[in-house]
């Protein structure tokens, strides 16, 4: 759910002419790209809380901010493979698998422990007798499981699927294919395969009508699940996203290797604003032209081919200008670098694992906000009877405001003291 890497150290002072913070690569703006994805989370969560006839004009834009989520794949696929493509373009051996996994590891199970134990023990829901696949973030993997629990964590599941994928990605590439050092061809070639991998995977999967989980399985008035409903969150069907960031990762690695790291700063950094607007028209054609899944057939055919490359495409024009080129210029890479912006950034994860569950616990909860709204003279609809029925702006609050304050408690209290310990492997 954040890329969720562990936050960059503080930023180096450069010159200006620099196209990334340092040559070891902190990129200053993606903190910020990570706070504007999880606020899209927060967006389609709300919208869906709030029902169509209170989201007014957001409704089609809410229904598609899990955008942020393809957005945390593309940087998670450039922030974690661009380690790797550096240390096999200079013929140096990656990190071994056991460091990596650890450090992931440290960085995505205790918090998430922490978060479902805490909403499994306040009865926000129950997790049964398959309790453990949710603390090993298993759950996508079964249609019973795979949107309980903390619902949002399928695509840290999927995450998780994709860190332990890379140590053995970079293992083929840099052993067998490239007999201990590859080139920028091979790795070029590489990253097609894995993002042509999910456009097969997705065509298998919307040519198969089997059922995952029949009609008589789920009473008499369901049509059953098909497995493509629910395998949307493997990463087979995900893999393409990852392999847009990694790309980026190869040409970034590349520039360093050749001293053209300057040359691709001032040719793709230049005129960051019309990346954005870009990013922004494509969001439009999401919104308004491609549109929502329908309910009935989850991703499916054409639509679900569309919708994973606008979404790619997306991700790919929003990471290009926080990756190369002058930070310091342009007005949305000095937004995306303010203070509370990057804060959020910082605290994503958990912002991420929190806000949904309390947004969901006050939808049952809403009358008493109503009772409160009208001793304030505000109309007797004002925050709405229920799920379903909310006044969005509230609920969007209440998302950011526990969401958040539960964030901080899990980064001060718990994340950022774990850090110390990503070096014991």
């Amino acid at each position: 759910m954040s890329s969720h890497a562990a936050p960059a150290a503080p930023a180096s002072v450069t010159t200006p002419a620099a196209p990334v913070a340092t040559p070891s690569g902190h990129f200053p703006g993606l903190e910020g790209l990570r706070a504007l994805a999880a606020s899209l989370v927060v967006l389609t969560h709300a919208g869906d809380l709030a029902g169509p006839g209170r989201a007014g004009w957001l409704l089609k834009p809410a229904a598609v901010g899990d955008v942020g989520v393809a957005v945390f794949f593309v940087l998670s696929g450039f922030l974690i493979y661009r380690p790797f493509v550096r240390s096999h373009l200079a013929g140096r051996a990656p990190a071994r698998a056991r460091t990596f996994w650890w450090r992931r590891a440290l960085r995505i199970f205790p918090a998430y422990w922490v978060a479902l134990t805490f909403f499994w023990a306040l009865g926000f829901f129950s997790l049964g007798a398959d309790w453990w696949k949710y603390y090993l973030l298993l759950q996508i993997y079964n249609p019973f499981t795979t949107f309980n629990g903390i619902i949002q964590a399928w695509s840290i599941a999927t995450e998780v699927s994709f860190y332990l994928m890379i140590p053995f990605w970079s293992g083929l590439l840099r052993r067998v294919i490239g007999r201990g050092r590859t080139t920028v061809r091979i790795e070029a070639a590489g990253v097609a395969v894995l993002f042509a991998i999910g456009y097969v995977s997705r065509a298998l999967f919307s040519a198969s009508h089997r059922y995952w989980v029949p009609p008589h399985f789920l009473g008499s008035d369901s049509q059953g699940t098909f497995m493509r409903q629910v395998a949307f969150s493997w990463l087979p069907n995900q893999i393409d996203l990852f392999a847009i960031g990694m790309g980026v990762a190869v040409l970034w690695a590349w520039g360093e290797q050749t001293g053209r790291l300057d040359d691709l700063g001032r040719w793709l950094g230049r005129g960051a604003g019309w990346w954005w607007t870009a990013a922004f028209g494509t969001f439009l054609v999401i919104t308004y032209v491609l549109g929502a899944a329908p309910v009935a057939l989850g991703n499916v055919g054409a639509h679900w081919q569309a919708r994973q490359s606008l979404y790619g495409l997306f991700g790919l024009l929003l990471l290009v200008p926080l990756v190369y080129g002058d930070q310091s210029v342009g007005g949305l890479r000095r937004t995306l670098r303010l203070r509370p912006i990057v804060w959020v950034g910082v605290v994503s994860y958990g912002f991420y694992l929190y806000h949904l569950d309390f947004m969901v616990r006050f939808s049952q909860h809403v009358p008493r906000a109503q009772r409160i709204a009208s001793r304030l003279g505000l109309p007797d609809d004002w925050a709405g009877t229920g799920r379903g029925n909310l006044n969005l702006l509230l609920i969007i609050l209440v998302g950011f405001v526990c969401g958040l304050t539960a964030a901080a408690v899990s980064w001060y209290a718990l994340e950022k003291p774990l850090g110390r310990f990503k070096g014991l492997l």
